[in-house]
């Protein structure tokens, strides 16, 4: 049986590792053997899963599958980095995603749960999607992009790499988003927002 290994033993990590207890391979293929984290302060983990290493250090063996529990894109790919020059596999932890025909994920995916993804869509690497996030037909979202809980991506919107986007936004349909963009709480995207633009409102507007 695999080994999982959950990098960040904090808050989100520990809901995480709650999600994966809830997908059904949970057990059968594999079981959380313990989380990484780099904070000398967190040393116990949750109640059943130790902090076992550091994930800018930790030693990556065959039978282990990583997950990358961190909700700010940047941070996972600065604590992924390491694992993925050894070779680590990544998985994509989606307990229950609804993805239509078409679809296509690259790995180090987490999907919470009841999150829907329409039609021939294409997410990259480490895409991060909260609880009852919807992503309709045909979109693009680049790697290591964050999409916060009640959010909707209409169809044919194009959203770029570490992109933060938070709770209830709504972007929509034909919209491109430019990577490292920030969209406020509650937003809605009506026009294309620029790489590096932090955007809030309804519509969404710049923020200087």
């Amino acid at each position: 049986m695999k080994e999982v290994y959950i990098i960040n033993a904090g808050g989100y990590g520990r809901t995480v590792a709650s999600l994966a207890e809830a997908d059904p391979h949970y057990g059968v293929y594999w079981t959380v053997r313990g989380m990484l984290d780099s904070r000398c302060n967190i040393v116990h983990g949750s109640d059943d899963i130790p902090v076992v290493g550091d994930p800018m250090t930790h030693n990556y063996e065959p039978n282990q599958i990583i997950v990358c529990a961190l909700g700010d894109p940047l941070l996972r790919d600065k604590y992924s980095r390491p694992l993925l020059e050894q070779g680590a596999d990544f998985m994509n932890l989606m307990p229950n995603l609804h993805r239509a025909k078409g679809v296509t994920i690259a790995g180090g995916g987490i999907f919470e749960l009841n999150t829907t993804i329409g039609a021939d869509s294409k997410l990259g690497r480490f895409v991060l999607m909260h609880a009852f996030s919807v992503i309709g037909h045909d979109v693009e979202v680049g790697s290591y992009t964050t999409i916060g809980s009640f959010s909707f991506i209409g169809g044919g919107a194009k959203v770029g790499s570490y992109v933060t986007i938070y709770p209830h936004v709504t972007i929509l349909p034909g919209v491109t988003i430019g990577d490292y963009a920030k969209l406020g709480a509650g937003s809605v995207v009506i026009k294309d927002v620029p790489p590096n633009c932090t955007v809030f409102g309804n519509p969404a507007k710049h923020l200087a």
